[in-house]
């Protein structure tokens, strides 16, 4: 017969932990949500294969972002076309923060230097990437819009 040891009360005790900042954060975004009475309308596997079609794109389409902790989102101003990508791969997250993305499927590409900038417009493909990944959308002013909560 085996005799069992006597267990400490430390063997038990919870393992505490200091919380990251991204825990932090998201903390702090749930309260805001909460507060707003808003709810998740995208979850961060949905921004994730939104984020996957817009891979499979000719370019990557510039965005304004507004996140739930953000009082104006950012770019502040984007009502005209530009002449820069998005970046759908580092400055996009934290994917659980997003209220809604603004998307301008469309930029002003260079050709040469006396020559006006040309209009690419990748609309009709963004279009078709969102409805491949179900993922709905509503269109208005020449831009494509995301709601991650509403």
């Amino acid at each position: 017969m085996t005799q069992r040891r006597p267990q400490t009360a430390a063997a038990h005790a919870p393992i505490a932990y200091a919380p990251s900042p991204d825990d932090l954060h998201r903390e702090r975004v749930q309260a805001e949500a909460h507060r707003r009475c808003l709810i998740p309308a995208m979850t961060e596997a949905d921004w994730r294969s939104v984020m996957a079609a817009v891979s499979a794109l000719p370019f990557p389409p510039p965005y304004q972002r507004k996140d739930i902790l953000m009082l104006a989102p950012q770019p502040a101003v984007f009502d005209a076309d530009v002449s820069y990508h998005g970046d759908w791969v580092e400055g996009i997250h934290p994917l659980y923060a997003i209220e809604w993305i603004r998307i301008r499927p469309r930029f002003l590409k260079h050709v040469a230097q006396r020559l006006p900038p040309v209009l690419v417009d990748i609309q009709p493909e963004l279009e078709r990437a969102l409805k491949a990944v179900g993922h709905p959308y509503n269109q208005a002013a020449d831009s494509i819009w995301l709601v991650g909560y509403r």
